[in-house]
């Protein structure tokens, strides 16, 4: 099972802004639906509260009004008074069922309020004079007087009831708002959760192709330039992705050509130079005759041009192949690999007037000799091109925390600050004046960095109490 992907940039950006939103629409949909809901509710429960307040003043008022009129009805002996003692009585039990009906709890003593109201009669009384003692005889007679007492009270019960049904109204209103107000909180909780996960599944479409897009480019400098690039996501990504290839597919038949083409011209060059080479030794060992002085000086520079010419060589050779190979770890004489070293620029030495000193603690070292030679040659090369005539060539080496320490120091140019690492890449050449008569390559440096960073090693440049110049070389030990 796949998850649906953008096919574009903009495709991605509108799903983000509408993923972003979605939420945060929902939330304020409901919030408003909640909050309209709520606002209706409070308008019913004032409306009610203002109804029974009102239905309950009227009650009062008019049980007060039906007993004047009562007594009015007893004092007269009217029949127009007994008529709108009917009226009244009537319509206050309309009023005390109405009040019943509008509020949600049953009260009993609505009901007795009720019954103590059918039990009143306005029979027609005799004649009698309008005395106060005869309308409360009259009244007391009927038992009009102990059922207005019985009223009374069941009035009194009835403003009470409603008062607390009122309080208990409103405080049932209260805590539903609350509860709706905690269900909003949690929803919003809710949303904000999950718009806090849209958001991380929106960076991940965003970030996934670019970081795939990143590590394909770190993989062309680091792995190697064999291995395809898959770029998904979004259309121009992915298009980003195929040029990418594109470019990789180039590179990499660039580098088998180039590949191939050193192969060639290894084979090609080192039939010749090995010919060139022997012809030189037996020149300068006099095999084919005598030599005077000034010829032999002139044999010994085309044998160590030969030699240097050599080393040029397996320098482009070794610069591709290095990475590849294996360690091969022997005990070195530190000494006797120096004057080895030594015996290829005597003449260059001779020539320049270079002072030499070497010096070191350590007689032997384990180490991949190839290797190790390969790049104490080419710092001792650097240095003595580099070196003006008659300066001076400063070798030390020892041992520090199982390392062996190896400085090569020289008299020559300083090094500008601004190419202090870019000396040791490939084909780069500092402003410093090389001398001799062949031109350096611009990898001796790399290649020496290169055979001793495969031992585990390192070279920097580094101070020197009293030369310009100092390469230090740190082998560690095996």
């Amino acid at each position: 099972m796949s998850f649906w992907q953008p096919r574009s940039l903009s495709q991605l950006v509108l799903v983000s802004f509408f993923a972003a939103i979605a939420p945060l629409s929902v939330t304020i949909v409901f919030t408003l639906q909640t909050l309209g809901e709520m606002a209706d509710k409070n308008r019913e429960i004032t409306r009610t509260v203002v109804e029974v307040t009102r239905l309950g003043q009227d009650i009062q008022h008019n049980v007060l009004e039906l007993e004047r009129r009562t007594r009015q009805y007893l004092a007269l002996n009217d029949t127009e008074l007994a008529d709108l003692f009917e009226l009244e009585r009537t319509r206050l039990a309309n009023q005390l069922e109405l009040l019943q009906d509008r509020m949600p709890s049953e009260s009993p003593d609505i009901k007795g309020l009720l019954g103590s109201l059918a039990r009143l009669d306005l029979a027609p009384v005799d004649e009698f004079d309008g005395a106060e003692e005869s309308v409360t005889e009259a009244l007391r007679e009927r038992g009009f007087e102990y059922e207005f007492s019985v009223i009374s009270e069941q009035n009194k019960a009835v403003a009470k009831w409603l008062q607390s049904s009122v309080d208990q109204l409103l405080k049932r209103n209260t805590e539903e708002a609350d509860s709706h107000i905690r269900t909003l909180q949690l929803q919003l909780t809710l949303m904000a959760a999950a718009t806090l996960a849209l958001l991380s599944l929106i960076t991940y479409w965003i970030n996934k192709p670019v970081k795939d897009l990143t590590q394909e480019i770190h993989n062309l400098g680091t792995a190697g330039l064999s291995h395809p690039i898959e770029i998904s996501g979004p259309l121009e990504l992915q298009a980003l992705g195929s040029e990418l290839e594109w470019l990789r597919k180039g590179l990499h038949e660039s580098e088998q050509q180039k590949e191939l083409f050193l192969r060639h011209i290894s084979h090609e060059l080192k039939t010749p130079l090995s010919s060139l080479r022997e012809g030189a030794e037996l020149l300068a060992e006099q095999v084919t005759g005598h030599l005077s002085q000034q010829q032999l000086e002139i044999v010994e520079i085309v044998r160590l041009n030969g030699i240097e010419l050599q080393r040029l060589i397996e320098n482009l050779l070794d610069f591709n192949r290095l990475r590849q190979q294996v360690l091969n770890l022997e005990k070195i004489e530190l000494q006797s690999l120096w004057q080895e070293l030594l015996g290829n620029y005597s003449l260059s030495l001779s020539r320049k007037a270079l002072r030499l000193q070497q010096r070191g603690d350590e007689a032997t070292w384990v180490a991949d000799r190839y290797k190790l030679k390969t790049s104490l040659d080419n710092l001792l090369s650097n240095a003595v091109n580099y070196t003006p005539e008659g300066g001076c060539i400063d070798i030390t080496w020892h041992k520090k925390d199982s390392n062996l320490v190896i400085d090569v120091a020289n008299s020559g140019a300083p090094i500008p600050y601004e190419d202090a690492d870019r000396v040791f890449e490939p084909f780069f050449q500092s402003v410093a004046q090389r001398t001799g008569p062949i031109k350096g390559s611009g990898i001796g440096l790399s290649v020496a960095r290169e055979c001793i960073e495969a031992q585990g090693g390192s070279l920097t440049l580094a101070p020197h109490d009293k030369l310009s110049v100092c390469f230090r070389l740190i082998c560690p030990a095996h």
